[in-house]
Formats: C-alpha cells, structure tokens, sequence
C-alpha cells in the first residue's frame, strides 16, 4: 500500500511536508545543527501490524492530502484501495479466514546528541 498517493492515474500530497521524502534530514546539514551536534545516527526497526481491509482503508484516509478531498474523489480512491488490496500483491497472510495479513511497517529512530 506504499503507493496510495498515486492511486487512480492521480498524486496527492506533492505540496504537503511527507516523511518519505527525506526532507527533514536537511536539518542535520545546517551550520546550526553542526556546531551543536554530533553526527546524527539513523536506525530501522521493522515491525509487522496485523490489519484488515478496513484497517488500510482507515490508513490511507488518515493521510491529510487524502481526507481534504472532495467526497467523489474520496470515493475514488477508497474504491483504488479494494482493488489494490483485492490483488494481495505480496500479501502474507495471519489469518485469512478473518480476512487479517501482515503490513510491515518500519520505524526510523535517530540519535541526536548534543557536543
């Protein structure tokens, strides 16, 4: 589901600040952040959440450039979502009676410490 924003031939968020896109590790190349700092550390930790379909559908609705949209458009991409979900592209399954797989998540922790 990495790709909701660009579902129906449409991208969203390109105005809107997005972690994915790295911007936020600007603030490690500022003079202010080196007198003062150390050299960041960054660290994954991967992580898997069980969900549903309901449960990508409230993901990706979370997301600001998605909940701004006009009801059709909403609509639109809520329909993308069940067919993109419908595939189970890569999907490994929990438990699939219950209609419950694996999202994999990863966390990203950086460790700043001060000079």
């Amino acid at each position: 589901m990495g790709n909701a924003c660009k579902l129906s031939g449409l991208t969203f968020g390109i105005s809107t600040p997005q972690f994915r896109l790295g911007l936020w590790r600007r603030t490690f190349e500022e003079p202010s952040y080196k007198k003062n700092f150390q050299p960041h550390e960054e660290n994954i930790v991967p992580f898997i959440i069980p969900v549903t379909l309901e449960g990508v559908i409230d993901r990706v609705y979370s997301k600001s450039y998605i909940a701004v949209l006009p009801e059709d458009e909403k609509a639109q991409v809520k329909r993308d979502v069940i067919a993109a979900v419908t595939r189970g592209d890569g999907r490994t399954w929990i438990d699939e009676g219950k209609g419950v797989w694996e999202y994999p998540y990863k966390n990203f922790v950086v460790v700043m410490r001060k000079l």
